[in-house]
């Protein structure tokens, strides 16, 4: 299907050359009657180990993780830059990496020549070159340089015309590594702008990033990497969670891969200082896991403390089943100062009318420091079902009122309808 991506027990291993002694060269050997010496299996690199993934057309997943965990290496297998040394990777549709903008640019021909030569290079034909060669310099924002070669231009002018070729192109599968880490911030909300229509599009987005604000408003989901492995992978927010909260405590951890509380699902983790016990939505004095749309409903956190703190933060993230982003709030963004934490208790966080469409959600809890440090992060710690008498798209639902001049229309009883008829 056009657009996706799936990799099968995918591993690449990279051989270590390094410095050679006489002996190893040709010549070496031949003089000196020495057999070349083979390499051991220790001097490799396993950039990626064994990873299995599936990206849908039209889904952006980001990949997250230290410098070394293999996220690069990874893009560049999706891209066919490199070829894996074990497993399959399947990629159907035409792809676009934005990955080292510029980098295939020749210094001495103009920036107008390079465009046509990059597009090519990209599967476009000529005439389609030339009909978006006027958009392809506007976005650039190079103006008469583009006729100049490109050996006068300044880095930025590089990444911009780089960008503004890739992008132009067309792909199924677009797939970008740190572009937007470049450039002012002009050119980044361009790029921006420009990316969110292609998704609108459907096309499908891998995004190499180490900037989680970015991955948690950009992404559907998230992988985070280390050491060539999936630490974990869900919905971009308690992805870029979980990392932060290891990248914190990384000082306090040896050289293993990070501690997973539950090794079946990747679904919490935390240091243990403080647990959460349970987690129920009230409505009214029972607790439910159904509240009609509108209505006035509270989560309860019971928590239980095995270390006393005065660092504390409790939050809390609602998604959609499809793992959609719906709404995430916690005590730090309300204002609330931490005073000492040190008795078992609970806390809730109480809405007067929840604001959302009817189907099935999804509520991560978390109780961390507030430098990200988690505690106890618990993803999918609650599934609860929002009702309605009627169903209908989208994840808000704002109480709202129709007013009219001219149309008549009826209720669904037969009376007629008054003029500012609402759903309250």
């Amino acid at each position: 299907m056009k657009g996706s991506i799936r990799f099968s027990n995918v591993s690449k291993i990279f051989r270590w050359r390094g410095p050679r002694t006489r002996h190893e060269t040709l010549k070496g050997a031949f003089f000196h009657r020495r057999v070349l010496r083979r390499r051991s299996s220790s001097d490799q690199h396993v950039a990626l180990d064994g990873i299995d993934l599936e990206v849908a057309p039209g889904e952006a997943v980001a990949l997250i993780g230290p410098n070394g965990s293999g996220k690069s290496t990874l893009l560049k297998l999706t891209g066919g830059i490199l070829k894996p040394s074990s497993g399959t990777v399947e990629v159907d549709g035409r792809v676009t990496a934005l990955i080292e903008l510029g980098a295939g640019f020749h210094p001495e021909i103009t920036g107008r020549e390079n465009v046509v030569i990059n597009g090519m290079l990209l599967g476009l034909g000529r005439r389609e070159i030339e009909e978006r060669m006027q958009e392809i310099v506007d976005f650039a924002d190079i103006g008469p340089f583009i006729d100049q070669p490109v050996k006068i231009y300044s880095s930025g002018m590089y990444v911009r015309l780089g960008f503004a070729v890739a992008v132009a192109a067309d792909p199924d599968i677009l797939l970008i590594d740190e572009v937007l880490a470049v450039g002012d911030e002009a050119f980044t909300r361009r790029c921006l702008n420009r990316l969110a229509r292609m998704r609108q599009r459907g096309v499908t987005m891998v995004l190499v990033s180490h900037d989680l604000d970015l991955v948690t408003s950009f992404a559907d989901r998230a992988l985070y990497l280390d050491r060539g492995r999936i630490v974990v992978e869900g919905p971009a927010d308690a992805v870029a969670a979980r990392y932060r909260s290891d990248a914190v405590g990384d000082s306090d951890r040896d050289d293993h891969p990070p501690p997973v509380r539950n090794v079946d699902d990747n679904t919490r983790w935390g240091n243990g200082d403080v647990d959460i016990v349970s987690v129920e939505l009230c409505v009214g004095e029972n607790t439910s896991r159904l509240v009609a749309s509108g209505g006035p409903c509270s989560l309860r956190i019971r928590y239980s403390v095995h270390k006393p703190t005065e660092d504390f933060v409790f939050g809390v993230a609602w998604h959609r089943s499809d793992g959609t982003q719906v709404s995430g709030h916690n005590t730090d963004l309300a204002g609330l100062v931490p005073g000492r934490l040190e008795k078992d208790g609970e806390v809730s966080c109480e809405y007067d009318s929840l604001q959302l469409s009817p189907g099935e959600y999804l509520v991560d809890v978390a109780v961390h420091a507030r430098n990200g440090l988690a505690y106890d992060y618990w993803c999918d710690a609650l599934k609860l079902r929002v009702t309605s008498e009627v169903e209908w798209p989208g994840v808000w639902s704002p109480p709202h009122r129709w007013r009219s001049i001219g149309p008549e229309w009826e209720e669904s009883d037969g009376t007629p309808a008054r003029d500012g008829n609402s759903r309250e």
